[in-house]
């Protein structure tokens, strides 16, 4: 069975008005924040992480702290599924992010981005045809 999962603990998680967030999302702002602005489309079993595990050599992993981070979504933006976009990212209003792709950069706005790692593919609004 699919869901939602919302992660806050220590974030702030803001969600804006008209958003659309499909099955198996993830928005993990503990540790961090994640702000969505409205009109944001979400699709299924997208990832967005604010914070990492520090990795200190000579540490075990599990008992690192947090790095914190922010991912802030601006307005009009469609995520395509299977996505992740890590922390310290801001997508700008009007932009695409195709299916399957890796968000480690800011994203321009009014542009469509995809692949691991997303780069830009083309502006939105002119025709691939």
């Amino acid at each position: 069975m699919a869901g939602l999962n919302l992660f806050a603990n220590d974030g702030r998680l803001v969600i804006g008005d008209d958003c659309s967030l499909n099955t198996n999302v993830y928005l993990g702002a503990s540790n961090g924040s994640i702000t969505l602005g409205s009109r944001v489309l979400i699709g299924p079993n997208v990832v967005l992480r604010a914070a990492d595990h520090e990795l200190v050599e000579g540490e075990p992993v599990v008992s690192q702290g947090h790095v914190r981070g922010h991912i802030e979504i601006e307005n009009d933006v469609w995520i395509g599924a299977n996505c992740v976009i890590t922390r310290d990212v801001r997508v700008q209003s009007g932009s695409v992010i195709g299916a399957g792709s890796v968000v480690t950069r800011d994203i321009p706005p009014g542009v469509i981005v995809g692949g691991v790692p997303a780069r830009l593919i083309r502006p939105r609004g002119h025709s691939s045809r």
